[in-house]
């Protein structure tokens, strides 16, 4: 990141903390056997992909490879965790009789969100059709223990696909998102972990910019423990045109913070350059993703997309002393060279 993003990011870190609407900390109290981040902040932890200098997951890495710095002061990792694609971070079912009543048994696997933002724009569309074509391909990359949801976004949110590992239904999904226009009902709650059973569908319809439907979602994955993965197709936020929509996106930051996900946003808009292509950028900075275009080397971006996700580092560190508020991080790597994607802030409420 060069250091005119990095100092737009420290401002935009510092107008977003200052809107009052810093949220409590990200809680998984369904890690079994592992530190969790707590209401009141003792350990915090930060979901982490780190990239090799080709690409793809760098693997093998201990506390002593990371440099952490908080509000600019190096900070000891104390704790750090790998999960690789085809695991899931939570612990397998304790035994029977040990096991709390109706706790359900958490699968292996990612747990991927597709957001496709359409639009009525030529250009846009045009973008849009060529990445569903190109995700159609993707799918045979992924695991078996994979789950995927589809999202879509025109007037308002709506719900294409709970999590599933169903090819078909997923490829089905896909194409659904090219439908704009109208109010479909969300499809039905598949098994734990489900999306749709958190959804909210009144305030999914009631979302009127992307921004809200952003916080929508982020609020439904929040009641799913683990960490979550999206690719975000799209052209765009509102905050550059609509200055009231900067609460909405503070609000969905801190809560996609919350749900744990890293956002990877694939800009479909047909141009080399676009006045909101920035916003794309931020909200994959904010989140420890990253961007890419795709109007010239779609299945590249793609290819790189998926291969940045192979496997995933929990990384926990103790909460320094200090008054309470949003703390900027950064976390990179000391002597191996790799490329750490990570949100670069927690709040201590």
């Amino acid at each position: 990141m060069g250091a005119v993003r990095r100092a737009v990011l420290a401002g935009l870190l510092l107008a977003l903390a200052g809107s009052g609407l810093i949220a409590a900390a990200a809680q998984d109290p369904s890690r079994k056997g592992s530190v969790s981040a707590k209401a009141v902040v003792e350990k915090v932890l930060v979901d982490a992909y780190v990239l090799a200098p080709r690409g793809g997951a760098l693997l093998d890495l201990t506390p002593a490879d990371f440099l952490l710095l908080v509000g600019g002061e190096e900070v000891p990792v104390e704790e750090v965790e790998f999960i690789p694609a085809s695991r899931s971070e939570i612990p397998p079912r304790v035994p029977p009789a040990v096991e709390e009543p109706g706790t359900p048994e958490f699968p292996e696997g990612r747990l991927i969100v597709l957001f496709f933002q359409a639009d009525f724009g030529r250009y846009r569309t045009k973008g849009l059709m060529r990445m569903a074509n190109e995700m159609v391909a993707f799918l045979d990359r992924l695991l078996p223990t994979d789950r995927v949801a589809v999202v879509s976004y025109d007037s308002h949110l709506k719900l294409r696909l709970d999590f599933t590992n169903d090819r078909a239904a997923i490829h089905r999904a896909l194409f659904d998102t090219l439908k704009i226009g109208g109010a479909p009902d969300p499809p039905p709650a598949n098994p734990f972990p489900s999306l749709a059973a958190h959804f909210d569908v009144d305030a999914a319809r009631k979302s009127a910019t992307v921004e809200r439907g952003l916080f929508v979602l982020a609020q439904a994955l929040r009641e799913i423990p683990g960490g979550k993965v999206m690719f975000f197709l799209g052209w765009g936020l509102h905050v550059n045109r609509q200055p009231t929509e900067w609460k909405w996106h503070a609000l969905a930051v801190n809560a996609l913070q919350q749900a744990r996900v890293n956002v990877f946003t694939l800009d479909v808009s047909d141009a080399d350059w676009h006045s909101l292509e920035g916003t794309l950028m931020q909200l994959a900075d904010l989140t420890g993703g990253t961007y890419a275009k795709t109007h010239v080397f779609s299945a590249q971006a793609l290819d790189l997309a998926f291969r940045a996700i192979e496997g995933r580092y929990v990384v926990v560190f103790n909460r320094p002393q200090g008054p309470p508020g949003r703390h900027h991080i950064e976390l990179s790597l000391r002597t191996k060279k790799g490329r750490v994607l990570a949100r670069p802030f927690f709040d201590d409420p």
